[in-house]
C-alpha cells in the first residue's frame, strides 16, 4: 500500500509493505521510518512531518 507523506523537500510516495517499522521523533511530531528493499537488501531511514498517530490513521482508512 502506498501513502502520501511529507518530508523537507515537498510529498514523497512509501510503501508501506516495505517498511519494517516506524516512530515518532523525540519531541517533535515527525516520523522515522525505516524501510527494506528484498531485492538489494539495503534499508532506507526516511524522516516525514507526519506523526505516527497520522500514518496509523491513514492506513486504517486505506
Amino acid at each position: 500500500m502506498w501513502l502520501k507523506l511529507h518530508d523537507n523537500n515537498g510529498p514523497i510516495f512509501i510503501n508501506m509493505d516495505n517498511v519494517t517499522h516506524f516512530q515518532r521523533v523525540e519531541g517533535q511530531r515527525r516520523t522515522t521510518l525505516v524501510t527494506f528493499s528484498p531485492n538489494g537488501g539495503t534499508s532506507v531511514m526516511l524522516h516525514v512531518h507526519e506523526s505516527p498517530d497520522d500514518i496509523m490513521e491513514m492506513l486504517w482508512e486505506e
